[in-house]
């Protein structure tokens, strides 16, 4: 696929791990482009820690990423395009580009998130059962998004599947990365699977919590079925109170170690407490009714 000056430079952009996220946001929104940004990185007198080979360098890894791109059929959005998922773009830190494999239909009307532990036993399963069976009459409207672990990841996404829903598989790492063959799985049921990661990317410092702000970016709402301390569930709760999302977990009246962080998260007021699928629609703020009285 041939993409414009401006793509390019944004994908370059994005390979470059000595800024931050937000800080090439914030860079590509104060210049206007990303061309702009790259004229302005090789003036040492602004930047005197890059020197121009490395942008050189720069420059030839995102020739390589484009080949690799295309040689393994995968395709790259990119944060100015028409179809760049909107709800991540209006995020402080959102990527300059995302990579995925499969029909990116992230606009849809509603996107939910269903997220929790890998741990996850019977009583989380039932909880994500109930969530999707309860979503099922409005599944033409609505994106599932959730991540590629086991547990309730992987009850999202194979319910979800079952019962025809869209989703969204986020994987943390790049497409050249390979899981076990039960992960491979898995992600390849998904309708679509995103990375913001370069191809051959593997491990990084905080990975998870980059990919558990796309997650959190590409969504409406966030739902915590089942969680324990210590356990990951905390980082897309801080990202959906950075981002301005509803968040929400289900209340377990027997509280066991595998179930404490839900009701943790609902005490300390970081979400709101489910009871029961119906709880959901009464307390998310999307205009159900208005679904509900004409469907």
């Amino acid at each position: 696929m041939d993409y414009t000056d401006e793509e390019f430079y944004m994908l370059a952009l994005s390979l470059m791990d000595e800024f931050t996220a937000y800080q090439k946001v914030k860079m590509l929104e104060e210049k206007g482009s990303a061309e702009a940004v790259f004229l302005d990185l090789g003036k040492t007198e602004l930047y005197p820690h890059l020197r121009r080979q490395h942008l050189q360098n720069v420059i030839k890894l995102a020739d390589i990423e484009c080949e690799l791109i295309a040689k393994n059929n995968i395709h790259a959005v990119f944060a100015k395009n028409i179809e760049f998922p909107f709800r991540l773009r209006n995020c402080p830190d959102y990527p300059l580009v995302l990579f995925h494999k499969g029909k990116l239909d992230a606009n849809r009307r509603y996107a939910l998130s269903i997220v929790g532990s890998r741990k996850a036993d019977k009583r989380g399963e039932r909880r994500v059962c109930e969530m999707l069976d309860y979503l099922t009459p409005y599944k033409d409207n609505m994106v599932i998004v959730a991540g590629v672990a086991s547990g309730i990841d992987a009850m999202v996404l194979d319910h979800a599947q079952s019962l025809g829903f869209y989703t969204i598989c986020v994987i943390p790492h790049g497409f050249g990365h390979r899981y076990d063959c039960n992960v491979e799985k898995r992600i390849n049921s998904a309708s679509c699977v995103v990375s913001e990661n370069r191809f051959h990317f593997g491990y990084g410092d905080r990975i998870y919590e980059q990919r558990n702000r796309i997650i959190v970016g590409l969504s409406d709402a966030v739902v915590v079925a089942q969680a324990k301390n210590g356990n990951g569930a905390g980082l897309y709760v801080g990202k959906a109170l950075d981002y301005n999302r509803d968040c929400f977990a289900f209340v377990y009246p027997n509280e066991n170690s595998q179930n404490e962080k839900c009701n943790l998260f609902v005490a300390d007021d970081q979400a709101i407490g489910l009871n029961s699928a119906e709880d959901f629609f009464e307390k998310m703020i999307w205009p159900y009714q208005f679904i509900i009285h004409n469907s």
